[in-house]
């Protein structure tokens, strides 16, 4: 079986907890020749920058610059992207299997163009909160409620050339807004049911009550463009989806 080359994109800034992400790509069984890290860093301090120095390979990538945004850095990391699979990964996240890149580039090998994977969130001590199940990016499963995990997505560098990068305009829906584009491709979805990423809860779109709003305003505004009054299925459907996934995570 062909081993396909990886690259990771780490969008970062003054988060020392990055080290362990990168950790866990290092502890990967896969060939690390095979594995590009691109750090797409919006300007940390010195000491943020020299750790992560030390933490990466000369396979690397340490982009520092200034960015418009998570999403923002996102991009600029998957448009220097050189090999043939890309990945975003948080910098508070962490690959839970040392195997996940292994089952990945079987998927890919079988013949699907991007993969869909399990997630879980957890505490800040990795402890469980909810599953997020791998959900196929289709119109069907937009308007009933569910959602694609995006730190859970693989994809060749042809599917994101093709489908286009992260809106950033859409500081929360940006990835929402990317897969509902993808929902209307024929790149062939492949689905990952085993739990390989582990997601840290608290990012800024779930800080407060103000920036929940905010993120399902935009959530609301990026889904009527695509589905239009069908949004309002959506948002009826989607905290069942969030209960149940909570439920399954505690059994």
């Amino acid at each position: 079986m062909k081993l396909n080359s990886f690259s990771i994109v780490i969008p970062s800034f003054n988060d020392l907890r990055i080290l362990e992400t990168i950790n866990s790509i290092n502890m990967q069984n896969y060939p690390r020749n095979k594995i590009e890290i691109i750090i797409s860093d919006g300007g940390s301090d010195n000491i943020v920058v020299d750790k992560i120095k030390t933490a990466i390979t000369e396979n690397d990538n340490l982009l520092i610059e200034k960015d418009e945004g998570i999403f923002d850095g996102i991009n600029k990391g998957l448009q220097r992207s050189k090999n043939e699979i890309i990945f975003a990964l948080g910098s508070d996240d962490r690959f839970c299997s040392k195997n996940a890149l292994t089952l990945v580039n079987e998927i890919i090998e079988n013949g699907s163009d991007y993969v869909c994977s399990t997630i879980k969130y957890t505490d800040q001590n990795w402890q469980p909160i909810r599953n997020w199940n791998a959900t196929k990016p289709s119109l069907l499963n937009f308007i009933f409620g569910r959602q694609v995990a995006h730190f859970g997505y693989f994809a060749k560098k042809s599917v994101y050339e093709s489908n286009g990068y992260f809106d950033i305009n859409r500081t929360v829906a940006a990835d929402f807004d990317y897969f509902l584009r993808l929902s209307k491709s024929n790149f062939k979805c492949g689905l990952l049911l085993e739990h390989i990423v582990d997601m840290k809860l608290g990012g800024n779109s779930s800080k407060n009550f103000i920036n929940i709003l905010k993120g399902n305003l935009d959530i609301f505004k990026a889904g009527f463009k695509h589905l239009g009054p069908l949004i309002f299925i959506h948002f009826l459907f989607k905290p069942f989806w969030k209960v149940r996934e909570f439920i399954i995570s505690r059994s």
